[in-house]
């Protein structure tokens, strides 16, 4: 099981690190001396007054006979750009040879810029695997690192980050957090004939200044991962054959400063003070007011205008156009004719009435009969 060490109190990260890059880079090239050559072009590094760099891959090995390794050192994917120098897309041309011992997957990327605007660097690939001893030693997720400063006025601001798709690497075949953590490894997994067994201390830093992703009021930025793995070798004895680094190894290390890039142009105010309008010695003329008495405003002698009236006509009334009212006769009867006076009838004289007979008018029978 990998076992994770506090880091000790007091001693920082960067600290820690020079050390042991120290004690590599002197392993490495006291070797290199003792073979009695030169090493190669370790690659195109960025030169000195760049404000914006950027290195895919920094690999050191120490020179561990018992462990198999041979001592090198080179970088891989560098870009450079200096104050106002605009865009690098970088160098993929591998002279120092590390892809011999690293294979970088997916597109690598390595550039930078340099503008009055803002200064920037970046670092991408898809992951990384350190295979030495024909093992799969180290590897290492995608990466995508960058580092940013914004000058005056606007600024100074500066963010940066270092993303990858976990938080843990894989060193022969254990998975291994941030921090510092020990694992026990044997002789054949290390590919080594004479190591029986090892243990191995790896530090795994995935730094970002600023921190948090955004932008910060401070004028340089840097981001990416730090992994330095040390060992303690021993043989079937158990005896030490070998305590001391490994390998080393900087991935996707970006970092911009604002330092000695010009702000956007702008008008600068005048240094000399504006012109000043000297008022004249002279005293201003004056005006001297007109002694003759001033007009009289004389009023007209003509009559005020008069007020004629319209000569037109009045207006006339015109009567009604309605017909004169029509006289209707009077709807009275005609006189009535009175009939004539006839002299009164006389009355007569009642006589004695006759006896009564009711004459018969049927057939057969007569009145009376039963």
């Amino acid at each position: 099981m990998p076992k994770t060490l506090p880091r000790l109190p007091g001693v920082r990260r960067d600290v820690r690190r020079s050390a042991v890059r120290a004690a590599l880079a002197v392993t490495a090239a006291a070797t290199l001396t003792a073979a009695g050559f030169t090493m190669a072009s370790t690659g195109a590094r960025a030169a000195d007054g760049d404000v914006a760099t950027s290195v895919l891959a920094d690999l050191t090995i120490s020179d561990v006979p018992a462990a198999g390794l041979d001592a090198f050192n080179g970088v891989f994917g560098t870009a450079g750009s200096p104050p106002n120098g605009g865009l690098d897309n970088g160098d993929l041309s591998d002279p120092s040879g590390v892809l011999n011992y690293l294979t970088v997957r997916g597109q690598a990327v390595a550039r930078t810029n340099a503008e009055a605007a803002k200064n920037w660097a970046q670092a991408q690939a898809s992951g990384f695997t350190l295979s030495l001893n024909e093992r799969n030693f180290l590897a290492v997720g995608s990466l995508d690192a960058y580092a940013e400063c914004i000058p005056a006025p606007i600024g100074p601001l500066a963010l940066a980050y270092a993303r990858t798709d976990s938080n843990t690497i894989n060193v022969l075949g254990r998975q291994v957090p941030t921090g510092t953590t020990q694992i026990e490894v044997t002789g054949a997994e290390l590919g080594a004939a004479g190591v029986s067994t090892a243990t191995l201390t790896i530090q795994y830093d995935q730094f970002e200044d600023p921190s948090g992703g955004g932008y910060q009021p401070q004028s340089s930025a840097r981001a990416g991962l730090d992994i330095t793995i040390s060992g303690v070798l021993r043989d079937e004895e158990g005896r030490e054959l070998y305590n001391g680094p490994l390998i080393d190894v900087e991935l996707g290390h970006v970092d911009v400063t604002c330092d000695g890039t010009t702000s956007p142009p702008t008008t600068p105010p005048p240094t000399s003070p504006p012109p000043t309008t000297v008022p004249p010695t002279s005293p201003p003329p004056t005006t001297v007011p007109p002694t003759s008495p001033p007009p009289t405003t004389i009023p007209p002698t003509s009559p005020p205008p008069t007020t004629i009236p319209p000569t037109s006509p009045p207006p006339t009334t015109i009567p009604p156009t309605s017909p004169p009212p029509t006289t209707v006769p009077p709807t009275s009867p005609p006189p009535t004719t009175p009939p004539p006076t006839r002299p009164p009838t006389p009355t007569p004289t009642p006589t004695k009435p006759g006896p009564t007979h009711e004459p018969d008018y049927g057939y057969g029978h007569g009145y009376g009969d039963h």
